[in-house]
């Protein structure tokens, strides 16, 4: 019985919490229409990472510094169009961990991934600004991909041209270590418009899926620009928590896994218990010990009542 009001209050704080967690959009809204998950209008991508890749189990990280938290080998990042230019820095936290085995798919048709470029050996051409349909190499078969707004790229070094568009390379692949960079000149194949509104989507995330295979996806969006919406600023407290709350998983497979996910399931279960226990188990008195009666003592005498009485001005009489 106790134990399953354990479960129970488990369940009910872990509900509480998803629906807060569902709310959190709430609390931050991208400026203008930049590719992020944020972003619900044409421009964005949360189609993408709530439903097309939701057997993916998509994981937002804010910085390149938490990427260590996440096994090379089993997972895809995503760079898609930051906002702000990604730091040599950056770049070079992002190569080490594809070094180590890691995919990193960079889609940008802007010029805020030119240090991550140059690092990799590439430089881009020409920046073409129309719609054009261009052909993509995946798994020795061709696929068509609908680009809108795109960058081409003029050097590659060794890297192997993967996807063309009016004659000029529009994406690479190259192997860097135990790991794999592909780089796409245009971040609207995976865009809200590209895939809900045109007949093209379906053609663009299949080529998306085939890029990422089994692999879980990690999405950047730390290089945003966002308008925090003071009325709710309380809710990005909750969204840190979150945050480590839906990092768990992931632990699973980083350096000492293993530990840190028993440590915390223990801290969980010992939380909950003692609350359990607290509200159900521990013993009480059913009824409070009484106190024994003292007997009562007079707080005024007689005769001080009658000396009250005459300094107000009321006469007394006292009977003989």
């Amino acid at each position: 019985m106790i134990g399953s009001k354990a479960i129970g209050i488990s369940i009910a704080v872990l509900l509480i919490l998803m629906i807060v967690y569902s709310n959190l959009m709430l609390a931050r809204a991208v400026i203008g229409d930049s590719p992020s998950i944020y972003n619900n209008g044409p421009g964005g991508v949360s189609y993408f990472f709530t439903t097309v890749m939701l057997r993916h189990s998509p994981i937002v990280i804010m910085s390149f510094d938490e990427l260590h938290q996440y096994a090379p080998w089993l997972h895809a990042l995503f760079i898609i169009s930051p906002d702000k230019p990604i730091s040599m820095d950056d770049a070079l936290k992002v190569l080490n961990w594809v070094k180590n085995g890691g995919e990193v798919i960079v889609m940008d048709e802007t010029s805020n991934t030119v240090a991550f470029l140059k690092l990799v050996g590439a430089a881009p051409g020409a920046f073409v600004g129309y719609i054009v349909m261009g052909i993509c190499r995946v798994n020795n078969m061709p696929v068509p991909v609908l680009f809108d707004v795109y960058q081409t790229f003029s050097k590659i070094d060794d890297g192997k041209p993967l996807c063309w568009a009016s004659k000029s390379v529009v994406a690479f692949e190259k192997k860097i270590g135990k790991g794999e960079v592909i780089v796409i000149g245009d971040s609207s194949l995976i865009i809200n418009y590209m895939l809900l509104d045109t007949r093209y989507g379906a053609p663009n995330i299949y080529f998306i899926k085939q890029l990422v295979g089994p692999r879980s996806v990690l999405i950047y969006e730390g290089g945003r620009a966002y308008r925090i919406i003071y009325s709710v600023k309380g809710v990005m407290t909750i969204n840190s928590i979150m945050t480590v709350i839906t990092s768990i998983p992931s632990m699973f497979f980083a350096h000492q896994g293993i530990l840190k996910i028993v440590a915390l399931l223990g801290l969980w279960l010992v939380v909950t218990g003692f609350i359990s226990l607290y509200l159900f188990s521990f013993p009480r008195t059913p009824y409070p010990k009484l106190k024994k009666i003292a007997k009562p003592k007079a707080l005024i005498t007689g005769k001080e009542i009658m000396r009250g009485l005459k300094d107000w001005g009321v006469k007394t009489s006292k009977k003989e």
